[in-house]
């Protein structure tokens, strides 16, 4: 999963420069709550997005655990997100000046560790994610943004698939609207 991670950053550093002489950059930082059916983790979400068309963009996302939660109808055993990452596909459609709705189609890898009775080991996730959400620019350069992402993910163990609910601040680079 590393070695994913490291593609993806180098791929998003590489259309960097075109990125940047091209369309609006955008950064997102904020807090995630990543629930399925057994337990719900606390979460540190970073995004990196760029704006290619009004209505089209891409954005890369990080996520990294804020501690273990006790898994839900067990015995003292715990939980904890290491990190995830994802890329997505975002479209756009602006209702008012300041405010887009925005729905997002992507992939996403994640790696949990699970500890019971002092023995852990991890597991590593992935999985089709899609979600909705809408951003509020207060200032030209300056907004928030909520959604829900839907992760399903391909492990028995989490049969249910992930829900993430997000608030995060925006900050927007380049032309604004």
């Amino acid at each position: 999963m590393k070695t994913l991670a490291m593609a993806i950053t180098l791929a998003g550093a590489a259309m960097l420069p075109t990125a940047t002489a091209q369309s609006d950059l955008y950064l997102n930082g904020g807090v995630s709550v990543f629930d399925s059916d057994d337990a719900t983790i606390n979460a540190l979400t970073l995004r990196g997005g760029v704006e290619l068309h009004p209505l089209l963009g891409a954005e890369f996302e990080t996520s990294y655990g804020l501690g273990a939660e006790e898994i839900d109808d067990s015995d003292g055993a715990e939980v904890e997100l290491e990190t995830q990452f994802a890329g997505f596909v975002v479209g756009r459609y602006p209702l008012t000046r300041r405010l887009d709705v925005l729905g997002r189609v992507g992939y996403s890898v994640g790696e949990l560790q699970t500890s019971t009775a002092g023995l852990s080991s991890d597991a590593e996730t992935d999985g089709f994610a899609f979600g909705l959400g809408s951003e509020y620019m207060i200032t030209d350069n300056f907004g928030i943004r909520g959604d829900y992402t839907r992760i399903e993910v391909d492990d028995d163990q989490l049969d249910g698939g992930i829900n993430v609910i997000a608030i995060a601040g925006v900050l927007k680079f380049g032309d604004v609207r």
